[in-house]
């Protein structure tokens, strides 16, 4: 069951980041949304490139995580899944907290990034247990 379970949260993890990702690539001013007026003042050329590119990076991600979701699951994979989750967890809250750019509404990605990080590691902590048994 908590192999299920992980699963289901995997295949929730690739469909949230499939949106973003989606967005990211294909319609970057999008993003604006979570931008101070000062973020979306200094926006240029290169940053929407850079949001294309970072959109094909979430993307990527989204075909592993989907892939690992297909394989015999280990208390290690999910872990990793966790610390990947994890990451821009650190790197939206750091970003609303320290620079101008950030609107408080991107914490709410961050916050959904942070619940996949906690489940992850909560569902690699499970199965390590029920492996010992």
């Amino acid at each position: 069951m908590t192999a299920l379970n992980a699963r289901k949260l995997l295949l929730g993890m690739v469909a949230y980041w499939l949106v973003f990702g989606l967005i990211c690539t294909f319609s970057p001013g999008l993003m604006d949304m979570f931008q101070t007026p000062a973020g979306i003042a200094a926006k240029t050329d290169f940053s929407n490139h850079v949001w294309s590119h970072d959109g094909l990076d979430i993307l990527a991600i989204c075909a592993l995580v989907f892939g690992i979701s297909r394989t015999t699951l280990t208390p290690f994979s999910l872990r990793m899944v966790g610390i990947a989750a994890l990451l821009p967890t650190i790197g939206i809250f750091y970003s609303v907290a320290a620079t101008p750019y950030w609107n408080p509404m991107f914490t709410g990605a961050g916050a959904g990034c942070l619940f996949f990080s906690v489940g992850a590691f909560y569902f690699g902590a499970k199965l390590a247990a029920e492996q010992k048994r």
